[in-house]
């Protein structure tokens, strides 16, 4: 890699005309042209090989700082990280439950996993609350009754505080009144 692909374009390294003149800016629409388009693949390259750097410069940084490190320093770390990704994965937990329950009885169950905190449902075992869970979807429905589906029960009793049908239509009362249905 040459130091020269790091280094910013300068403003008369970009696309000119035939006099050697930079280009004005052209419509957003417009084709870029072979000189454009040259310009294009250029700055590409140039990102491109500058992502790479900065990776490799940071894996480099990261060796010189785990090497002055002690071991109790590293397990620490790889410890801190096996939590996070233990809580993260505790967090997908209760969602997949939370959408899981709310499959029967709401519109989108996704909607019922962004109202309610994941952590309000997970003991300290990592263990999911299913009851408080459903009390919870059954409140949420309480508050929000339009998250719910077409027809489905505002709780999860099973139907038990089920309404009233929906009143007949006015076609369907006279075809009643004149004997047709």
């Amino acid at each position: 890699m040459s130091e020269t692909s790091a280094e910013p374009l300068e403003p008369g390294d970009g696309p000119q005309d035939a006099d050697g003149q930079a280009q004005t800016a052209v419509e957003p629409d417009a084709p870029l042209g072979p000189a454009g388009e040259k310009a294009l693949d250029e700055w590409k390259r140039r990102a491109k090989e500058a992502e790479k750097a900065s990776r490799e410069q940071a894996k480099r940084l990261q060796a010189i700082e785990d090497r002055d490190k002690t071991e109790v320093q590293r397990a620490s770390e790889r410890a801190e990280a096996a939590e996070k990704r233990a809580a993260a994965m505790a967090q997908r937990t209760v969602r997949a439950e939370v959408r899981a329950l709310a499959a029967a009885t709401f519109a989108d169950p996704s909607d019922a996993a962004a109202f309610l905190d994941p952590s309000d449902f997970m003991d300290d075992d990592g263990d999911v609350d299913s009851k408080k869970l459903e009390k919870a979807l059954a409140d949420l429905l309480k508050r929000k009754p339009h998250l719910a589906k077409e027809g489905a029960p505002p709780s999860f009793d099973g139907g038990a505080r089920r309404t009233a049908d929906k009143p007949p239509s006015m076609n369907d009362l006279i075809r009643q009144k004149a004997g047709l249905g």
